[in-house]
């Protein structure tokens, strides 16, 4: 009983006096000693700044989003599906946007409906998975409500679809490109 006493004392003494021990506020302490460790810690906190904004920057470079006109979104879900009854609705073969076709992506309604109410239908997507592949595609479908910051990629047979998973990408809608005409 006398030991677990005086291990608490010393425990009590121990927390009294070392934060004392170790402060740097203290009368006797010289002043520029305090700014030292000020400025210390200030280069500490600036270089780890710059480094974030170094790899910021080399994120940015690295997808293209310097790009003009590219908007960028962070994607929840990426995942595949096909044009079976059983993953889509009783007509698998239209979309939100008409017939099926190849290439095609559906968002999730958050991103598929404009805040004006119109629809990406035929916009061009890039998907960029996180093991660095793109997929390139034409959104023409819309997923189920229940999903947000999603997107599907419609694949050809359900085994690929389970291969490929469930994945966290960047969504970057291309901008629209303009009709070439040529002069005669």
């Amino acid at each position: 009983m006398l030991e677990k006493v005086s291990a608490g004392i010393a425990v009590a003494l121990l927390a009294a006096v070392i934060p004392n021990a170790l402060s740097l506020a203290q009368p006797g302490l010289p002043v520029s000693l305090l700014h030292q460790a000020m400025d210390k810690q200030s280069a500490e906190l600036a270089a780890t700044q710059a480094q974030l904004q170094a790899q910021d920057a080399a994120k940015i470079a690295l997808n293209g989003t310097m790009m003009l006109g590219h908007k960028l979104i962070y994607l929840h879900r990426v995942s595949a599906y096909n044009a079976v009854s059983w993953q889509t609705n009783s007509n698998p073969a239209m979309s939100a946007c008409g017939p099926t076709r190849p290439n095609q992506v559906a968002l999730s309604p958050d991103l598929f409906f404009r805040s004006n109410g119109s629809t990406r239908c035929g916009e061009h997507v890039e998907i960029l998975l996180g093991s660095g592949q793109v997929v390139q595609g034409v959104v023409w479908d819309v997923m189920n409500p229940r999903y947000h910051m999603a997107a599907d990629i419609l694949m050809s047979t359900v085994q690929q679809a389970l291969n490929f998973g469930v994945q966290r990408a960047e969504l970057r809608i291309l901008p629209k490109q303009q009709p070439q005409t040529v002069d005669s």
